[in-house]
């Protein structure tokens, strides 16, 4: 059982900022790196996942589709009709390195280019720096929150459950008297 991408990188952000190990304002400095991967399509997938606490981003799926995936669903089958995921040489005819390294090269370096953008339009030099609210969401029609509102745990300070305060949110998960989590000095 997992949990949706946003919800997931913003709580471990969170606690990992209240126990003191991220910076919440630079996380170029932090102790610990966050890799976000899922639904990585486009740089501003890229630099939400920055704003929600990702270092880190991973794409798998949109560079598939970068060599001409169409989502035929045989995968594992040794059928895939363009060649990418299979050994059957009469499939793999259209899957030339020659010209398909230049579609992934040209992919990355322009989701790259649109996330530095995105950046440069929010006056942020750093992706470290790409804070919750850079990022707006709707929430209804003509309604709008930056990610630090629809997500306030992401508010905590750095070290914050270290003394028993924070988001109540994170002080529940936090609760190492719930004898859920057994802590080591």
């Amino acid at each position: 059982v997992g949990t949706p991408l946003n919800e997931g990188l913003s709580f471990v952000h969170a606690v990992l900022v209240g126990a003191g190990l991220r910076n919440p304002t630079d996380k170029s400095k932090s102790k610990v790196a966050l890799i976000a991967s899922g639904k990585v399509l486009s740089g501003f997938s890229m630099y939400k996942n920055f704003a929600l606490g990702a270092d880190v981003c991973n794409a798998a799926r949109s560079f598939l589709f970068s060599l001409g995936c169409i989502q035929a669903l045989k995968c594992n089958t040794n059928t895939c009709p363009t060649g990418i995921t299979t050994q059957n040489p009469d499939l793999t005819w259209g899957l030339d390195p020659s010209t398909k390294q230049v579609r992934v090269a040209n992919f990355h370096l322009e989701t790259v280019h649109a996330c530095v953008e995105l950046m440069q339009a929010t006056g942020v030099d750093s992706w470290s720096n790409i804070q919750p609210h850079h990022v707006n969401k709707r929430i209804q029609i003509g309604q709008s929150r930056h990610l630090g509102e629809v997500y306030s745990h992401l508010m905590v300070k750095e070290g914050e459950l270290l003394q028993g305060s924070g988001p109540e949110r994170l002080l529940t998960a936090w609760d190492l008297e719930d004898n859920i989590v057994a802590r080591t000095v």
